[in-house]
């Protein structure tokens, strides 16, 4: 499906689901619509969908429809495959202490905390799409057996660092603010402190993957 959210703006959404093999697709799709639409600005992938930005001077809605149209049945034919090299390794704290839904997760999923903590830690997780506050990534997809929704009310503050969990997705909070997620770790806040760094490591299509330490290397590393 092709909207037009702006003037000078396209959204394509593809009918697959916003996964792991969905950001696949959309970044081939994005590939494809640079080769084919020179003057776009910008390109902005997130999920199952791609929003193209292009330029007053050049805009064709008809035009732009039948290419990205194209390039969407192109991409869709094809076996989703996506290289993102080598994981961001993330190191991060199962601690209670830090972590205030900790035991929740674990008691709605029927485990202890450190079946928890294997379980989030065990896989390899894609970005899916970036957004929320600078270099936050939503990462896909948790364990069915410890995903659980985020909170009916979100709590008006987070610390930097806190790991959550939201459905099927997780991701790091990168600066204090306010934020509804289940939270189950903390990645020490030093590691985000530079804003640009966290943007260009956590684009779409990277793939992440959390390291277990203990409370004593967490506060060495600057927790």
């Amino acid at each position: 499906m092709i909207t037009f959210p702006g003037p000078v703006s396209a959204l394509v959404t593809l009918p697959v689901a916003p996964d792991r093999d969905g950001i696949a697709r959309v970044l081939r799709l994005e590939r494809s619509a640079r080769d084919a639409l020179p003057d776009l600005r910008a390109t902005i992938p997130a999920f199952n969908r791609l929003l193209v930005e292009g330029s007053p001077h050049s805009w064709d809605a008809t035009d732009i429809e039948s290419r990205l149209a194209a390039a969407a049945e192109k991409c869709l034919a094809e076996t989703p495959r996506i290289d993102a090299g080598d994981p961001v390794s993330l190191p991060v704290c199962y601690d209670p202490e830090l972590a205030s839904d900790l035991e929740d997760v674990a008691a709605n999923a029927g485990v202890g905390v450190a079946e928890v903590a294997r379980l989030h830690s065990g896989a390899a997780y894609a970005v899916l799409a970036t957004g929320f506050a600078p270099g936050f990534a939503y990462l896909g997809d948790v364990d069915a057996r410890i995903a659980m929704p985020r909170l009916t009310t979100p709590r008006p503050r987070v610390e930097a660092g806190a790991v959550g969990i939201a459905d099927r997705r997780t991701g790091v909070y990168p600066a204090a603010g306010p934020g509804g997620w289940r939270l189950i770790g903390r990645v020490p806040s030093a590691l985000f402190a530079d804003a640009a760094e966290r943007i260009a490591r956590f684009r779409p299509g990277a793939s992440v993957q959390f390291r277990p330490i203990d409370r004593d290397e967490y506060e060495a590393a600057g927790g």
